[in-house]
């Protein structure tokens, strides 16, 4: 059947603590195989399976593994136990010995790490994008801001340019005349 993969508390432990502090890891923590909830730590994962998938669905009793259960249904109830309760569609089969993170298929622990990898680093590439194009976007507006000054500085000398030309002496330029007859003004 499935090789089984243990993912002991020094394994996960040793796994968060690598690299940078705000990483989401919770694909690496334990999660239960029946519904796919994630935990802090396998003793929480052994108390939501035995309240939610190894508790006999008539008397309320809880049990710590599927086999229990089973025989609990079979000798008390006289009933055949055919898949556990509360698990989502395929991963209901009764043969599925687990407890725990013991016994879960190695297969499903590869691709919800492969799965939560993708996410992340989806996450990551898709937020350093967003900080290239925020870059990019200051560049090209400081770039624009940088131009419009510079052909401002070009206006401003060519005004002054054309200002100082203005009161040069020109001798093309035609002399300016005064037509003034002394004799009207008047004597002082």
């Amino acid at each position: 059947m499935y090789q089984e993969y243990n993912l002991n508390k020094n394994n996960y432990q040793y796994l968060f603590k690598m690299g940078r502090k705000n990483r989401d890891l919770s694909y690496l923590k334990p999660f239960c195989f029946y519904c796919d909830k994630t935990f802090k730590n396998e003793v929480y994962l052994h108390q939501h399976q035995k309240a939610k998938h190894f508790t006999c669905q008539r008397c309320f009793k809880k049990f710590s593994s599927c086999d229990s259960l089973k025989n609990h249904v079979e000798s008390a109830h006289h009933e055949v136990l055919t898949k556990i309760p509360n698990a989502t569609g395929d991963r209901s089969d009764i043969k599925n010995k687990i407890f725990g993170m013991q016994g879960v298929p190695r297969v499903e622990i590869e691709k919800r790490i492969r799965k939560g990898a993708e996410e992340y680093w989806t996450k990551i590439l898709s937020a350093q994008y967003q900080q290239r194009r925020k870059e990019n976007k200051q560049r090209i507006k400081q770039n624009k801001l940088v131009a419009k000054q510079e052909n401002l500085q070009e206006i401003r000398q060519e005004n002054e340019q054309e200002e100082i030309n203005q009161y040069e002496y020109n001798p093309e330029a035609k002399p300016i005349s005064f037509d003034l007859d002394f004799d009207q003004l008047p004597k002082q």
